[in-house]
């Protein structure tokens, strides 16, 4: 069995109480995976119009262990393609937000600074302060952020290239900016980014749940509200 160090006495009765429901495989799995998740960093996809990018960087940060994807929907709604998703869904939270003003604000009041990803920076991704919580912004396809959300922001990063192409498609620079997220959390000891033992537990009995009920997408979405 997994090690795994209980946040309280309480949480490991309410975990105990639905790990028998579940194979030893995933049971294993699933207190392996949730050890190593983070909301240290988070993407941010702004008005992404195409079903297949929008799906890739949420299948991508999965991977990455990201917990958490915010979703501006204020001109194109969200859409996802399952084929692109693989299921990965059902082991994250997402955040849709009608007003992208709703999500700076949420994300501020989370703690996170506001990163931007733009083509009229020099600053590279690799020159930002990453020890700090951040939430990092990728534009729709056409017309990248929103003048408003650049305006807003605590800083810009571009990722370091060296062809002609100006721009790389939007969900593999996703993938791009988490392999990077990724190398500087192995560096400096991932488990110093992870979740707290509580939220962890939390997140654990969540994904039980969710997985003895055969709960999908419904279960991992929350509208966000202007306020």
């Amino acid at each position: 069995m997994i090690e795994y160090s209980y946040s309280s006495p309480e949480m490991q009765a309410k975990i105990e109480a639905l790990l028998p429901k579940i194979t030893e495989h995933r049971r294993d799995l699933l207190m392996k995976v949730v050890q190593n998740r983070t909301r240290h960093f988070c993407m941010v996809l702004e008005d992404l119009f195409d079903p297949h990018n929008i799906s890739a960087v949420i299948r991508t940060a999965e991977v990455f262990g990201l917990e958490d994807v915010h979703i501006i929907e204020e001109v194109n709604p969200y859409k996802v393609n399952k084929s692109i998703l693989k299921g990965s869904i059902k082991w994250m939270n997402l955040y849709l937000y009608e007003k992208r003003k709703a999500c700076m604000e949420h994300l501020r009041k989370k703690g996170y600074r506001i990163a931007v990803a733009s083509t009229n920076t020099e600053n590279s991704v690799l020159d930002l302060d990453l020890s700090q919580p951040t939430a990092f912004y990728l534009g729709s396809e056409f017309t990248g952020n929103h003048p408003d959300t650049l305006a807003a922001a605590d800083c810009e990063f571009k990722l370091p290239q060296y062809g002609i192409t100006e721009s790389m498609n939007v969900s593999v620079a996703g993938g791009v900016l988490m392999c990077y997220l990724d190398h500087f959390m192995q560096q400096h000891g991932r488990k110093n980014f992870t979740l707290p033992p509580a939220e962890r537990d939390a997140l654990l009995v969540e994904w039980l749940e969710r997985h003895i009920n055969d709960d999908t997408a419904s279960s991992s979405i929350t509208r966000i509200a202007c306020e």
